[in-house]
């Protein structure tokens, strides 16, 4: 057998194996192996089957006869690359972008995207036929249905990228995408809460689960990010000297499990807590000590600091924590979220007179310039003042007392 097309001249071929998967109600994405490059990647053909009747389980015959076709194609020699899809090229795209070390976090995003948004309204057009109109109708239906423009233009994003590569594997001539147009991102400044508003969400926080109240305080306190709060272990408080160290994120796997990775930035960082930041977590740690005596155990010195585990073998999930947060703020009668307390930590520390590159440490900000960019808004008062204090030392003394 023999793959057309100088990319595949030298593949090896093994026994030709394939899938079918409901990806949304009535609609089928049918995958064959067929093969792999000289490089060890695999070869996968890929289609798309919509049933008539639009409900989960509907048109599994179909994927049927789809799949046995492609099979044969496969086994006759008979792969047409000029007949490749969009979806084939997302599949090859993603096992690129997955081989480069692309963190799970992201590839998570990706898959969700490819899977979910892009492959059941293009997944089954040809690349020979994919046009501009194409994704401009995707992007006018997904505005249609209420997503927001940062997430359909997310969408254009990984479309672009994945035209782009199919433009460097002779797989396009051109990346469509570049002629695409996604809605106008406008820019909304950072609504933070104020003080009683959080003092509000955590007090709701702790009725129903305590150890998330202790973590969405340090997340105002800290200006961490979630999957840095959910890294946090026992280990990683410096108590004598107030200080927390933040070095490890927590990340979500497609699979439900959970992994750990480096920063954002890939750097550690030491965050200093005041007396009121260590007490809410001796506190924490005391509740947590209870708990294990009561059960006969011992909390390992290298524990997860916020844990469902007794002996805080596992930390809290990123998803889990932003789900608690939306309960509790929704209970305080605020409307906001877990990223919001980051922000809040940043206006706070800003309006009261901290420079920007101390605010942009805390932050884990690489640049201090993204942290002004950000939080710009918070300084008209600061910027107020100096013009107050450079007046005082050049206006006449008549004027001062004015």
């Amino acid at each position: 057998m023999v793959l057309r097309g100088s990319d595949y001249s030298k593949a090896t071929i093994f026994p030709v194996r394939g899938t079918k998967t409901e990806i949304a109600p009535g609609v089928w994405r049918v995958r064959v192996f067929a093969g792999r490059r000289p490089n060890g990647t695999p070869i996968q053909i890929s289609s798309t089957v919509r049933a008539p009747d639009p409900r989960p389980g509907a048109g599994v015959r179909m994927a049927d006869r789809e799949l046995a076709r492609l099979i044969a194609q496969v086994q006759q020699g008979n792969v047409d690359l000029e007949a490749a899809t969009l979806g084939t090229l997302l599949d090859r795209w993603l096992e690129h972008r997955e081989s480069l070390g692309r963190s799970p976090t992201t590839m998570r995003e990706y898959h969700r995207l490819a899977e979910k948004v892009v492959r059941p309204e293009l997944g089954h057009i040809r690349l020979s036929k994919l046009t501009a109109r194409h994704l401009d109708q995707l992007y006018t239906k997904l505005s249609g249905r209420g997503l927001k423009p940062a997430s359909v233009r997310r969408v254009h994003a990984l479309l672009h990228a994945a035209l782009h590569q199919g433009r460097k594997w002779k797989m396009v001539l051109a990346n469509v995408a570049e002629d695409a147009t996604p809605p106008p991102l406008h820019h909304r400044e950072v609504q933070a809460p104020d003080p009683a508003e959080v003092r509000a969400i955590v007090m709701e926080a702790e009725k129903a689960e305590p150890a998330v109240a202790c973590l969405l305080l340090l997340a105002a306190l800290s200006g961490a990010r979630r999957g840095e709060l959910c890294a946090l272990r026992w280990s990683d408080l410096e108590e004598s000297t107030g200080v927390i160290r933040i070095a490890r994120s927590v990340y979500e796997t497609m699979g439900g499990g959970w992994g750990e990775k480096p920063t954002k930035t890939h750097q550690q960082r030491s965050v200093s807590l005041d007396a009121f930041g260590l007490e809410v977590l001796r506190r924490h740690r005391a509740a947590a000590d209870s708990l294990a005596d009561q059960l006969g155990l011992e909390i390992p010195a290298d524990a997860f600091m916020f844990s469902r585990s007794p002996v805080g073998s596992e930390p809290l999930r990123p998803d889990f924590v932003t789900r608690a947060m939306i309960r509790a703020a929704k209970a305080a009668g605020v409307s906001t979220h877990l990223h919001a307390l980051r922000h809040f930590s940043a206006t706070q520390l800003i309006a009261g007179g901290q420079d920007v590159r101390t605010v942009a440490g805390r932050l884990g900000h690489a640049d201090p310039s993204m942290t002004l960019r950000v939080y710009s808004h918070a300084l008209p008062e600061r910027d107020r003042e100096a013009a107050a204090l450079l007046g005082r030392s050049l206006a006449p003394k008549e004027l001062h007392s004015t």
